[in-house]
């Protein structure tokens, strides 16, 4: 798959960013009338009527804004399904975001765990092939479809019986690797305008990612640019799947990888304010862009949520409509 061109943020007219917030924001789930169930292993299921209710049902667990903020917080796994069309009342500005990042985070910490999962078998096959050994079958083709899916190889034009070369396993392992729950956030609250975007609603579209010819058409498409739709997915989870692989493939990101490999080589955690500036290309606005995402970090302390893990109990499943 090839990889996904820049976000779209600078599209969204920055009163439209501002109208958008003001009458309600987001609320990744709700609708006025609907009802969350919740529904854990071993059947038990859990209604939830409101955003209020949902609030209320994330609270009980300790997850807060506050338990965030503080750092190190251990985060249930929580799960949407899918962006419902309908918003609900009730909740002021502050309680609006809150959820919103509550609900997203859980899906970013999920992929990152997958790809800390894909990052660690990387590592224990590059030990084994520096140490000259020969790799079993299902190991090479493990290797192949990694290095072909973080766009090192060209699936198309590379023999799979042929071994990665150092060089190639060197630049897949700068690439298998997380991104910043910070930024994530940020860039999710920016480029849905949290979650209320015709394109959230439509399409699970979080971060504004381009695709040619297939996607979701814009209003105001600009023909200069060819037919380019903003990328749909089937689910949330989905889309932040997609967003981390962008940034882990797409050539325009190099400096953002190469960021986050002179955090890992000094042993550090990757942080969302100091990875934000490889991501220049994201938006035309660029500088404009990348300060919006710093202060939206900043001013919401999301820089905590770079070390948030999630809890290792059940998954849990939202699923928005009537049950």
């Amino acid at each position: 798959m090839k990889p996904y061109l820049a976000g779209i943020g600078n599209y969204i007219p920055a009163f439209a960013k501002r109208r958008y917030f003001i009458i309600g924001v987001f609320v990744l789930l709700v609708g006025a009338v609907l009802w969350f169930a919740v529904g854990p292993a071993g059947g038990s299921t859990v209604r939830i009527k409101s955003p209020a209710q949902l609030h209320t049902y994330f609270t009980d667990q300790g997850y807060t804004m506050q338990a965030l903020q503080a750092g190190n917080a251990r985060v249930p796994p929580v799960f949407i399904t899918s962006v419902p069309d309908d918003w609900a009342d009730g909740l002021d500005v502050k309680q609006k975001k809150s959820l919103f990042f509550r609900t997203l985070l859980p899906l970013v910490l999920q992929v990152n765990r997958e790809i800390l999962a894909d990052r660690a078998r990387l590592a224990g096959l590059r030990k084994r092939l520096t140490g000259g050994e020969t790799l079993p079958a299902a190991d090479r083709k493990w290797l192949f479809n990694l290095a072909a899916n973080y766009g090192v190889i060209d699936r198309e034009k590379t023999d799979a019986k042929t071994p990665l070369s150092r060089a190639q396993i060197a630049t897949l392992y700068a690439r298998v690797d997380v991104v910043p729950p910070s930024l994530a956030l940020a860039q999710g609250a920016i480029e849905s305008a949290y979650a209320l975007s015709r394109f959230a609603v439509e399409g699970n579209a979080l971060f504004g990612q381009w695709r040619y010819g297939k996607g979701l058409k814009p209003e105001d498409q600009r023909e200069a640019l060819g037919d380019y739709r903003i990328a749909s997915f089937k689910t949330p989870f989905d889309s932040v799947h997609g967003y981390a692989q962008n940034l882990n493939s797409n050539p325009a990101y190099q400096a953002f990888r190469q960021l986050r490999s002179n955090a890992r080589k000094a042993g550090a955690t990757p942080r969302g304010l100091t990875l934000v500036k490889g991501l220049i290309s994201y938006s035309e606005r660029r500088e404009a862009y990348i300060d919006e995402v710093r202060a939206l970090i900043n001013f919401n302390k999301l820089a905590a949520t770079d070390t948030a893990l999630l809890t290792d109990a059940e998954p849990i499943e939202l699923r928005a409509g009537l049950f």
